[in-house]
């Protein structure tokens, strides 16, 4: 009896972190096992994506959301624990909250140096994005942290890649409906360390996170990697409406690259700027900001 309650406590606790039967299905019928597998990631079991209809042509009374994670994570820990928030406070369903993970965790957050925005990941997740927008007819709203700030960003802009050259699609900002980027390194990074900036990938261009191509290479004013400029290339083609949320004390992205915020986007309507949270902490604690600005609510 034990060994069947284990049994059936594993199937829910694994099966609900993957896409609902509904999603998987129409994922299959419209395009391939393959693809859908691609983003699902059922490698990484209960934290490798989530989201989908109970039934067909259940209602949506909000806008879907893709979550887009940070370096050293999955979309199945900190974003679900948004996703979980945006039901409690906000009423959200699962048909209404989407994710994948973009990258293979490397299971150290000392490890965040190792990460880069290859074409691979921003395919991914742009895939995520068009399939959400078929899948529920509806424009699409995204909530993204960290690195998956400018990867998220350069799937809507679309365009070719700065590592491979490959030309993915034009952008598809009529797609996309508020767009919410937390703690991103929109400029590149100086982690704000005992009060003070340290220009991190100036010093340090040769670790994958910094490279000039499609790393976070910045701090040594004006050069920037080709990544971050292209995605700063042209402004307001995220959303509809475009915020961004932050912190002065930023210990991972930082606060001020060359004289400009680096997680201010450019276009954005409006922004919220802690005083003392760190990195994680930003994300966490912004969860009512993060619906506020979803819903067009004063924050």
């Amino acid at each position: 009896m034990w060994i069947s309650l284990l049994c059936l406590q594993t199937f829910f606790l694994v099966g609900s972190a993957f896409y609902s039967t509904d999603f998987t299905q129409w994922l299959d019928k419209h395009h391939t096992v393959g693809m859908r597998q691609w983003i699902e990631r059922a490698d990484l079991k209960s934290t490798g994506s989530f989201g989908g209809r109970d039934y067909e042509n259940q209602t949506l009374t909000h806008n879907p959301i893709v979550f887009v994670h940070g370096v050293s994570h999955t979309v199945g820990t900190m974003m679900k624990e948004a996703a979980n928030h945006f039901k409690w406070k906000g009423n959200y369903t699962d048909a209404e909250l989407y994710g994948t993970t973009y990258d293979n965790p490397r299971g150290d957050k000392m490890k965040w140096m190792q990460y880069k925005m290859s074409c691979d990941h921003v395919k991914r997740i742009r895939f995520m994005i068009e399939m959400v927008y078929e899948y529920t007819g509806r424009q699409v709203d995204v909530v993204a942290f960290s690195l998956g700030v400018p990867i998220s960003r350069k799937a809507i802009l679309g365009g070719n890649c700065v590592d491979t050259n490959e030309f993915i699609g034009p952008s598809i900002t009529h797609k996309m409906g508020t767009y919410v980027g937390v703690s991103g390194p929109n400029k590149g990074v100086a982690p704000v360390m005992m009060g003070i900036p340290y220009a991190l990938c100036a010093m340090s261009p040769l670790i994958p996170v910094c490279n000039p191509i499609d790393g976070l290479f910045s701090g040594f004013c004006p050069f920037k990697s080709r990544f971050i400029n292209n995605i700063n290339s042209v402004q307001k083609y995220e959303g509809q409406h475009v915020y961004s949320i932050g912190s002065t004390m930023d210990e991972v992205v930082g606060h001020m690259i060359c004289m400009e915020v680096t997680t201010r986007i450019g276009g954005q309507q409006g922004e919220k700027m802690y005083k003392d949270q760190k990195h994680d902490a930003t994300f966490r604690s912004s969860f009512d900001i993060q619906l506020a600005m979803l819903s067009g609510q004063p924050f």
